[in-house]
C-alpha cells in the first residue's frame, strides 16, 4: 500500500508512560518520523518517578502535536484493568482536545512506549482504514528485541491486531463504548468489534518493534501468571486454558507453562471476578475453541510468520487474542 497521506483520515495517539526514561526519545523520534504525524499525541503519565514527566514536558515545547497529562488515578499497579483505564482515558482526552482545536479525527490509536515504528505505519493504517469501510480495527505485526536479537513474537494472526499498536476507526470505538477498561482489554475490544460485524485486521507487511517480548516487563514468571490470570477474566474454555498452559511449555522459557496454568488456578481458587460483559464471556467459551480449530486446520484466518525460517504458530498460544 502505498501513496501521499490522505488529510481527511486524521488521527490520535495515546501512550501511558511510567517511569520509561529510557524509552521516551526513541519514541519520540519514531513518532516525529511518521509521514502522516497524528493530529494530537497525547502521553499519559502515570505516577512516574524517573524524570519521564519533565522530560515530556520540555519536549512538548518543541513538538507540536503532543500534549502530556498526568494519569486520572493512582497506579495502585501499572498493568491490567489500571493501564487499560488510562488507555481508554487518553484516547477519550486525546479525541477531546483535536475536537477542541476544529479537527475531526477519524482514527484513534494506542502507542505503547518501548515500539518503534517504520515511517510510513500511521500512513498505511489510516489508508487501510479508508479502503476499506467495514475495517474497524487494525494494527502492526510486532517483533521483539532480546539483547541484540530481534524475533517476529509467534502466534500472530491475521484477523487478530496487537494491543501495542492498535488502531481504531472512531466510529468503532465509539460503537463498542470505547477502549475497554478491564485486563485483556485489546483482546476484548476485538471481539466487541467483530460481534458489532466490523471487521479486524493484522497488517503483515508493517513491521513494529517491541522493545521487550510482550508479558516479559517484571520476568516472565509475573507475565505469564498474568495471563492466567487474564484467561480465567475473560471465561477462556478450560481446553483451551489446558492447550495454551502447554504451548508455552513448548518454548522457551519452559517454566512459562506452568506460571499461567499457576495464575489461572489461583483466580479460580479466589473466585475473582469474571469479565462482566456476556458478549466476552460467551466468545471465549465453545465458539473460541471452535475457532482456534478451523484456523489450526486451515479453516480460519491464517497465523502470520515473517522471519526467515519461522512458520506460523499453533493454535493453542493464540487462543486469548
Amino acid at each position: 500500500m502505498s501513496g501521499a497521506p490522505d488529510s481527511r483520515w486524521g488521527y490520535v495517539l495515546t501512550t501511558p508512560a511510567r517511569n520509561e526514561m529510557a524509552a521516551l526519545p526513541a519514541l519520540l523520534a519514531t513518532v516525529q518520523a511518521q509521514e502522516q504525524p497524528p493530529l494530537v499525541w497525547l502521553v499519559v503519565d502515570d505516577g512516574s518517578t524517573d524524570g519521564s514527566r519533565e522530560w515530556l514536558e520540555a519536549a512538548r515545547e518543541r513538538c507540536g502535536f503532543l500534549d502530556v497529562a498526568a494519569a486520572p488515578e493512582a497506579a495502585d499497579e501499572y498493568l491490567g484493568a489500571h493501564v487499560a483505564r488510562i488507555k481508554r482515558w487518553g484516547l477519550e482526552q486525546a479525541l477531546q482536545r483535536a475536537r477542541a482545536r476544529g479537527l475531526e479525527p477519524r482514527c484513534a490509536g494506542v502507542l505503547d512506549a518501548d515500539i518503534e515504528l517504520p515511517p510510513e505505519h500511521y500512513r498505511v493504517l489510516a489508508q487501510a482504514m479508508a479502503s476499506d469501510e467495514r475495517l474497524g480495527v487494525a494494527s502492526s505485526l510486532l517483533q521483539a528485541r532480546e539483547g541484540e536479537r530481534t524475533f517476529i513474537e509467534p502466534y500472530q494472526r491475521a484477523d487478530l491486531p496487537r494491543g501495542p499498536t492498535q488502531f481504531f476507526r472512531v466510529e468503532c470505538l465509539e460503537a463498542i463504548g470505547g477502549l475497554p477498561p478491564w485486563p485483556s482489554f485489546d483482546s476484548i475490544a476485538n471481539v466487541k468489534a467483530r460481534a458489532l460485524g466490523y471487521e479486524t485486521r493484522l497488517l503483515p507487511e508493517l513491521l513494529a518493534t517491541h522493545g521487550r517480548e510482550t508479558a516479559s516487563r517484571f520476568g516472565h514468571a509475573q507475565g505469564y501468571a498474568r495471563k492466567g490470570h487474564y484467561a480465567w477474566f475473560l471465561g477462556l474454555h478450560p481446553l483451551l486454558v489446558l492447550a495454551r498452559g502447554a504451548a508455552y511449555s513448548s518454548r522457551r522459557p519452559h517454566h512459562a507453562g506452568y506460571h499461567f496454568l499457576r495464575g489461572y488456578v489461583q483466580s479460580a481458587l479466589a473466585r475473582e471476578a469474571r469479565c462482566p460483559d456476556p458478549v466476552v464471556r460467551r466468545h471465549y467459551g465453545l465458539p473460541r475453541v471452535l475457532e482456534v480449530a478451523r484456523a489450526a486446520l486451515g479453516l480460519g484466518p491464517s497465523y502470520v510468520a515473517r522471519a526467515a525460517g519461522q512458520t506460523p504458530g499453533g493454535a493453542a498460544e493464540e487462543t486469548m487474542r
